[in-house]
């Protein structure tokens, strides 16, 4: 397998994919209960305005917009997925040059020191006063 290998081509299996309990359905939970919960209070305001009933009439619109919407996209969503996937395709990676090492760029800093007559001081800790 190569250093990069796209999410839908990984068999590393996980405790989620496939499964059908919250968590596989938390994602989809979340995103459509925010968005109608938005929708629904710019959508109020604006036909309603703000009066003495909004909030009721708000959460009576959210309560009625949210079981229909997030059905609909946990349903929708490995649709969505395989059509994004085809789509996009996996970056390829170009290969890549050998990179300097540590000990490499020490061992050169080593030998001009010793080229140039120098020498390594030992690095001088601060005292610690008490």
């Amino acid at each position: 397998m190569s250093a990069y290998t796209p999410a839908y081509q990984r068999t590393t299996p996980r405790e989620v994919a496939g499964s059908r309990s919250l968590a596989s359905m938390l994602p989809s939970l979340l995103m459509t209960g925010l968005l109608t919960l938005i929708v629904t209070a710019i959508l109020r305001l604006l036909w309603v305005g703000l009066t003495n009933d909004f909030f009721a009439s708000w959460m009576e619109a959210w309560l009625t917009t949210w079981p229909i919407a997030f059905p609909l996209a946990y349903m929708a969503l490995p649709v969505i997925q395989k059509i994004s996937r085809s789509l996009s395709k996996p970056a390829v990676l170009k290969r890549r040059t050998q990179g300097i090492s540590i000990a490499a760029i020490q061992q050169v800093s080593d030998d001009v020191t010793v080229q140039n007559g120098l020498t390594v001081k030992a690095p001088q800790l601060p005292k610690i006063v008490r």
